[in-house]
């Protein structure tokens, strides 16, 4: 079975695990998966194992693991993303982590429609983080982190943001980068100014005005390859 499942534990070479939730309900109910087969488990920590599933009962799989793999983490690229619209927040989360972002800061900005989220919405936007991780085979998962405005995100790193006005363009990703993109509507003058006294450098993204998400998408893009 090429299907990856997701285990929020720590792995070594012997333990028994146990499949339960979201993940149980993929296995046993639309992969149909039976006694003794050999999956694959993810924990999100950079390590990839076999595990042999050993009994199943109505709502979990007990699992034995049988080999295991770790790799080690890659450079350090965050986005942090001012709010929009939800359903297009939720695209762009899965993208995200299809490109390799390591963190994803989630603040309100003067123009965001939104201005926070609630717990369920938080829930949900982790498990598509999860089921990205999976998708895309990486080992990694992005932790997502919600601060209550832009004066709360870490300004750490090399910072950049998304910028109509410079011509520059971003720098290759040989170090950590942390890449600042506004809502629809762009931030404004004081927002700007603000991520300048903080050393972030503006980058020109495209000769067109871009959709948030496109905007992000586009920049981890660029600052990668």
């Amino acid at each position: 079975m090429s299907n990856r499942f997701f285990l929020n534990a720590l792995f070594s070479k012997g333990a028994n695990l146990l499949l339960e939730g979201q993940e149980f309900h993929h296995f046993a109910h639309v992969m149909r998966g039976k006694v003794g087969e050999t999956i694959e488990i993810v924990n999100g920590k950079n390590q990839l194992a076999e595990a042999r599933v050993e009994k199943l009962s109505k709502h979990t799989a007990d699992l034995k693991v049988l080999s295991v793999e770790e790799v080690s983490s890659k450079s350090k690229l965050v986005l942090a993303q001012a709010l929009f619209r939800p359903a297009r927040l939720e695209w762009l989360i899965e993208k995200a982590v299809e490109l390799g972002v390591s963190e994803i800061w989630l603040f309100p900005a003067a123009r965001s429609e939104k201005k926070s989220l609630s717990d369920t919405q938080l829930a949900r936007l982790e498990q598509i983080a999860i089921s990205a991780m999976k998708q895309c085979k990486r080992l990694d998962l992005p932790k997502i982190v919600l601060y209550p405005s832009l004066h709360e995100v870490p300004a750490q790193d090399t910072l950049l943001f998304g910028d109509l006005r410079t011509s520059s363009k971003p720098p290759p990703a040989s170090q950590p980068l942390t890449l600042f993109i506004g809502p629809e509507g762009g931030f404004t003058n004081e927002e700007i100014h603000y991520l300048e006294q903080k050393g972030a450098l503006g980058i020109h993204l495209h000769q067109n005005v871009l959709r948030a998400e496109t905007a992000a998408i586009v920049a981890l893009s660029l600052c990668q390859f």
